[in-house]
């Protein structure tokens, strides 16, 4: 009889993170799972770490690669081996709380017309330890959307999804897209039900070293702003945003030296076009499609006070700041209007 879930863990070179990831997964309260682990060409300890898992544990399967295929290809690989009613991510650098798969399960059971399903996540450092932070994403369907049209609104290993949604449709990982595969596929299974995240943290985000680098992360960027500009496709917003808006606005919290004063302007102007979008489908006063303009306006209003002391940089001040929605700040766009006037001195904010 088919388990009730599957899990996807990819692995290469993993062995430092592989046994806590593993004892996360088969420690889970729902107990019906397999885990499809894919070892993705590793020449490390990762293929004798998992071999001995598996003698212990026959919830285990494993597949390995004859090289490293890259990790689109390795989940693609587990896809189709994936036998559960359900589809679980995780990445060998997370953990799963104990409860995760058992909470997901039963909001999926409760809610069938979700077909997939994130939670928040608990940063933790490299050695486990918690940094205090919590990251989360829009919870409704019209939230999470809205959200789309610009980021991922799943972080990739939270997610939970029906696997025959996937399969009624013949989707899975791009694997001509060198990155945002998820991004992707999330925004192109959304055309088929609706998406919801769990507030509660279910999983722990390890962040450590390997980051990109900077010409990989411009790369992903380039190809994440492809996938948003489809979106707006999909949504039926063609036109109303131009590849130029997607760009400024899913770099709005880009910090100092990224963007110039000039650059805050054009992104003042293509957050006001964001506003003036139509609400999504069924939205009625769901708050959730206003959190990310809420992030944008929030992102623009720090960054441009961080910006230099030129004439462009103090003019895109005074605009953007007396453009706050909230007017909480109303009072230093005039300060800036008077020092563009001449009538105060140059002196820092």
């Amino acid at each position: 009889m088919p388990p009730l879930v599957s899990v996807l863990l990819s692995v290469y070179n993993g062995q430092d993170y592989l046994a806590q990831a593993l004892d996360s997964l088969l420690g889970q309260t729902l107990t019906d799972l397999e885990i499809l682990a894919v070892d993705d060409g590793s020449t490390d300890h990762t293929w004798p770490l998992l071999q001995d898992y598996a003698r212990r544990d026959q919830r285990l399967r494993l597949m390995q690669n004859p090289a490293n295929l890259g990790l689109t290809r390795s989940l693609n690989r587990g896809l189709g081996e994936a036998r559960g009613r359900y589809l679980a991510r995780q990445d060998v650098d997370d953990l799963s709380e104990p409860q995760r798969l058992e909470a997901q399960v039963a909001f999926l059971e409760q809610n069938p017309k979700v077909v997939i399903l994130g939670s928040d996540i608990r940063v933790v450092d490299q050695a486990g330890r918690p940094t205090g932070e919590i990251g989360f994403r829009p919870r409704s369907d019209a939230g999470i959307r809205r959200y789309m049209l610009l980021n991922n609104a799943f972080f990739h290993s939270t997610v939970t999804l029906r696997r025959q949604a996937l399969v009624d449709h013949g989707l899975a990982y791009d694997e001509t897209l060198a990155y945002a595969q998820d991004f992707d596929l999330w925004s192109r299974l959304l055309e088929h039900g609706q998406g919801a995240n769990l507030p509660q943290p279910w999983l722990r985000f390890r962040r450590h070293g390997g980051q990109l680098s900077e010409t990989a992360w411009q790369a992903q960027q380039a190809v994440a702003d492809q996938v948003a500009m489809a979106n707006l496709a999909r949504q039926g917003l063609a036109g109303r945003l131009s590849q130029r808006d997607i760009y400024l606005l899913r770099r709005v919290a880009l910090g100092p030296g990224a963007l110039s004063g000039r650059e805050r302007l054009e992104q003042l102007e293509a957050l006001r076009r964001f506003g003036a979008l139509p609400p999504p489908p069924g939205a009625g006063q769901d708050p959730g499609p206003r959190q990310m303009e809420r992030e944008l306006w929030s992102h623009l209003r720090r960054q441009v006070l961080r910006l230099p002391r030129g004439l462009d940089d103090l003019k895109a001040q005074a605009a953007i700041l007396a453009a706050d929605p909230a007017g909480a700040v109303a009072g230093l766009a005039a300060r800036l209007k008077e020092r563009l006037s001449g009538r105060r001195g140059p002196g820092v904010l």
